[in-house]
């Protein structure tokens, strides 16, 4: 096993908190802050480290820092968010491997494959602002690498979902204009839906006239209140 035996649950949560006590984590991605619109979900608990720039590993551990207050807990993530959760359940004890529910990680918007935006200063600096600075683990290359890490059992609890902008026949469109030309159609302003994927694990679909984040065209994907229901139901904690 990756992350060793498996500890007696004390050691990796807090056994002190109330019976059914367990949370939905709300995680956010690369560069952000907490985007998930908290009245959205029930018994949850948002995850902040705002416009921070780390690996998926620095991430994972950070998440489970935050978790490890609680019983056990469950994960809403967006972009980045996704790649860290799965890399902390592959890797890692947490409070993920005390949780019950439908769906243990549920996802909008990751690059499990990467994004052309990862490595280039100048298109992250024009979507994220440029004081964050190159991913190499959102890299193709990058993801490629870390992507072939992942057993196949992990990636099978993972629920995902891609958007992209709304596209008509008579106009131009784009989700975010500084990006478009770096991107493949359909895209979201930052994850095209083919890099999006992730063989082995769950896909919820694709929605179109949603974008990554806030600031682009259409709407920022997380704050689609019909897909947060359904998430928040079906969620792990």
């Amino acid at each position: 096993m990756l992350m060793g035996t498996r500890p007696d649950a004390a050691l990796v949560t807090n056994q002190n908190a109330p019976e059914n006590s367990g949370k939905l984590l709300l995680v956010h991605g690369y560069c952000s802050g907490g985007v998930w619109p908290t009245n959205h979900f029930t018994n949850a608990s948002t995850f902040l480290d705002a416009n921070q720039n780390r690996s998926h590993d620095q991430f994972a551990n950070l998440i489970r820092n935050h978790g490890a207050q609680f019983p056990s807990f469950g994960v809403v993530a967006h972009s980045q968010g996704g790649a860290a959760s799965l890399h902390l359940y592959t890797y890692y004890w947490s409070g993920l491997d005390y949780s019950t529910g439908s769906r243990l990680i549920q996802s909008v918007g990751t690059p499990y494959q990467g994004t052309a935006l990862a490595g280039s200063l100048a298109m992250i600096g024009s979507v994220f602002g440029a004081g964050c600075g190159t991913n190499w683990d959102l890299t193709y290359d990058g993801a490629a690498l870390w992507l072939a890490g992942i057993p196949s059992w992990a990636k099978s609890r993972v629920y995902y979902s891609t958007t992209a902008f709304t596209d008509v026949w008579w106009r131009y469109d784009y989700c975010h204009l500084a990006t478009d030309a770096f991107l493949s159609d359909p895209e979201d302003g930052t994850t095209e839906r083919a890099y999006g994927q992730l063989p082995g694990a769950n896909n919820m679909g694709h929605k179109t006239g949603w974008c990554h984040t806030a600031g682009m065209r259409d709407p920022a994907q997380y704050t689609d209140s019909s897909r947060n229901s359904n998430m928040n139901t079906y969620a792990n904690r």
